[in-house]
């Protein structure tokens, strides 16, 4: 680097920032980037030497730290904290030059594009099954390559520079690569891009038609431009095509719902799917693949206009109105019978400030998702147990998860949230907007309207160590009794899952377990991982462990870790108790049950609460039993066309029942599609009152019905609804 030779910060920052290829190479390590060959797919048309030149610059300017990789075979390049704080210096870059600089020709790398799509705005609940190959042809091009591909494989997707070998289901050619480019960012629709001629697909239909819905990049786009109040500065057409596009219908066009009364859902621009269409049952699926039902249609809504839209036209039907986000709540409540469900999963923006340590994330994300957006930053926030849970209906219902105990549960991390209210209205609530709302919402379901966002507060979390310890269950009562001396008097670092059941045939654990009956402690340490190998020795060296699977590994992993346990479509029924005090009569009931599980899918899961839990009071949330011990779960699971589905569902029953007696309590998110007369039970009387008295002044109709239903109350002094942020 030369030097300026000024002292000026700015002429510092320069010296390293200015240089050409640098905000590019700082973009790909932002977005998550860390291996030497995923820099330099986002960064086409730069050379491997200028690029190990910067990396080494990057590391001598403190930016990044180099490492091997976990299997020693090349470097890993991670972000220092210095260089998550060059977040808010790119992301201000990439404002103005979307505000004031013209997207041209020279910019339509499609490469980029590509590269774009496929490592960060791809939507892979919307991917097909199977193997898929889309051939991209760019004609006529001189600087890019001719041809790339799109490779769709177990739910995942890859770009390919050489030709995969597999027969190639669409062709997409590109004639003018600054129609894709915009497209892309949303500033032209997909079928007006067609229409020019300046794109044209052949192959099977249903691919054709599905592609676009794989890039979440063109909604993205709109979104980030109507949050910042900016609008593209478009002074040049470079392509006859029509720019206006679908997002820009006046509000009184409509879109065809095609029933049996031929009608329509007015100022609507998202995709209608209804019984006979192409993906109607794999729209319609949720993660419990018990749940069987055929709503009348599938609304995906493209934006919080939609969910607007299409509230007020089922209301005006009386249309049963079912809310999915992730998909992922037990009693599948997330799809009807015969009336409307609002889809969010095709909202997917998440919007990361790590110098305020915060994350914006609409409520089609997963937590796999969100965590790979914070954990670039180094940060995170309380998540689930698991990946592929859906951040909306864990945030609402509480949020139970590996973080708690040091910070909090997943609502004691939210700012606030963005909610369509039942007269279609969009309002912001928060402790100083609507706060009786904000309230409610913290742990009072989905009862209240169609939460559209969440902003959460993040904490710096990084490598830690965690992982399970498992022993024989005819260990378990010794095991469990330890674990309670062990657990009364950990700091608030540790957190503990225990799982009773037979051994699964999880890749993490060796053949010689699998089906034999264990007691499983996953522990973390959320801190220091030195401090923590003292921390957690006692329980780890407790009795005579089978396996000892505590290590130090990246927060995501740990995320994903029991993941494969509980896939979507296998079948699922569950009982769940809170508890108090975990003495030998408690501990007794469980092993003796959990020991009569016949599948090796059943299992118990008992989640350690306090700590951080405790800390807020019991009346500042929806959420109730702040001071329990325990939340025990317990899950009869099995495959789809396995024909154990009584018997598995009788041991969980016959399970409950035993530990019914020692409940303080029950769990909103825990809940199955048969437990209705346990809502009251899981906020106790004086604050399921509170909660009806304000479902009362938001949902008077109890149009929000299908949930963990609370009731509206009868108390007409609550009818009004009181006056906030309206942005609709």
């Amino acid at each position: 680097m030369r030097s300026y030779g000024q002292f000026c910060p700015i002429a510092r920052a320069s010296e390293l920032l200015a240089e050409r290829w640098t905000p590019i190479i700082l973009r790909n390590l932002l977005l998550g980037c860390t291996t030497f060959t995923e820099l330099a797919a986002g960064a086409p048309g730069l050379s491997r030497a200028l690029l190990s030149k910067r990396l080494r610059e990057f590391e001598r300017a403190g930016v990044i730290d180099i490492g091997p990789k976990p299997n020693g075979h090349g470097s890993r390049y991670e972000l220092t904290a210095a260089g998550r704080d060059l977040w808010t210096v790119l992301n201000a870059m990439g404002g103005w030059g979307q505000k004031w600089l013209d997207v041209t020709p020279a910019h339509a790398d499609p490469d980029s594009i590509l590269w774009s799509w496929s490592t960060t705005f791809l939507r892979r609940d919307s991917l097909p099954d199977g193997r898929v190959s889309v051939r991209f042809e760019f004609p006529g091009q001189e600087t890019w390559r001719q041809r790339c591909w799109l490779l769709v494989e177990d739910g995942e997707l890859e770009m390919c520079a050489t030709d995969p070998g597999f027969d190639e289901d669409l062709i997409v050619v590109v004639a003018e690569p600054i129609t894709f480019a915009r497209w892309h960012l949303g500033l032209v629709g997909w079928a007006e891009a067609l229409r020019s001629g300046h794109i044209k697909v052949t192959g099977r239909p249903d691919l054709a038609r599905a592609l676009p819905t794989w890039n979440a990049g063109p909604d993205m786009h709109i979104h980030m431009r109507r949050e910042a109040k900016r609008v593209p500065n478009i002074r040049r057409p470079y392509v006859e095509v029509d720019v206006a596009a679908e997002r820009g219908r006046s509000p009184s066009s409509f879109a065809p719902l095609r029933n049996s009364s031929d009608a329509v859902i007015p100022a609507y621009a998202g995709t209608v799917i209804m019984p006979g269409d192409h993906g109607y049952d794999k729209a319609r699926s949720v993660w419990n693949g018990a749940v069987d039902r055929h709503p009348q249609f599938i609304a995906r809504c493209r934006d919080t206009s939609d969910v607007a839209s299409v509230l007020r036209f089922a209301r005006s039907r009386e249309l049963a109105i079912a809310v999915k986000g992730g998909g992922h709540g037990v009693a599948g409540m997330a799809v009807c019978d015969d009336g409307v469900v609002i889809d969010l999963t095709a909202l997917k923006s998440i919007t990361v400030d790590p110098t305020s340590r915060t994350a914006r994330a609409q409520s089609g994300v997963l937590w796999g998702e969100l965590d790979a957006s914070t954990q670039a930053f180094g940060l995170a926030t309380t998540g689930g147990t698991m990946s592929r849970t859906g951040i909306s209906g864990l945030t609402l219902g509480g949020g139970i998860g590996w973080l708690m105990r040091r910070h909090g549960l997943t609502i004691d991390n939210l700012e606030s949230a963005e909610v369509v209210t039942a007269e279609g209205k969009l309002v912001t609530a928060s402790e100083r907007e609507l706060p009786d709302l904000f309230w409610a919402l913290r742990g009072g379901g989905g009862n209240f309207g169609v939460v559209t966002s969440f902003t959460y507060r993040l904490h710096p979390v990084g490598p830690m160590l965690a992982g399970p310890v498992i022993w024989a269950l005819e260990d378990a009562p010794e095991i469990l009794r330890r674990y309670g001396e062990f657990i009364a008097a950990a700091p608030r670092a540790v957190n503990t899952v225990v799982g009773l059941r037979k051994a699964p045939p999880a890749p993490f654990l060796p053949v010689e377990l699998h089906r034999r009956p264990i007691c499983m402690i996953a522990m973390l340490w959320a801190g220091d991982p030195e401090e923590g190998e003292k921390a957690l020795a006692p329980m780890r060296n407790a009795g005579r462990p089978l396996l000892d699977l505590v290590a130090v590994r990246p927060y995501p992993d740990l995320q994903r870790m029991f993941d494969a346990g509980a896939p979507d479509g296998w079948h699922y029924y569950w009982k769940s108790a809170v508890l108090g005090t975990l003495d030998n009569a408690v501990i007794d009931a469980i092993v003796e049950h959990a020991s009569r599980v016949e599948s090796s899918l059943s299992y118990a899961a008992m989640f350690q609460l306090g700590g951080a839990v405790e800390d807020i009071d019991e009346d500042e949330t929806a959420y109730s039993h702040r001071r329990a011990s325990h939340n025990l779960n317990i899950n009869g699971v099995w495959r789809p066309n396995q024909p154990v589905g009584e018997r598995e569902t009788a041991w969980t029953r016959e399970f409950f029942g035993a530990i019914e007696p020692y409940q303080i309590g029950a769990y909103i998110n825990f809940l199955d599609r048969d437990d209705q007369d346990r809502v009251q039970a899981a906020y106790g009387d004086r604050k399921y009152q509170r909660l009806a008295d304000i479902k009362r002044r938001y949902d008077p109709d109890n149009i929000f019905q299908l949930n963990h239903n609370i009731k509206p109350s009868e108390n007409r002094t609550a009818e009004h609804l009181p006056q906030g942020t309206i942005h609709i």
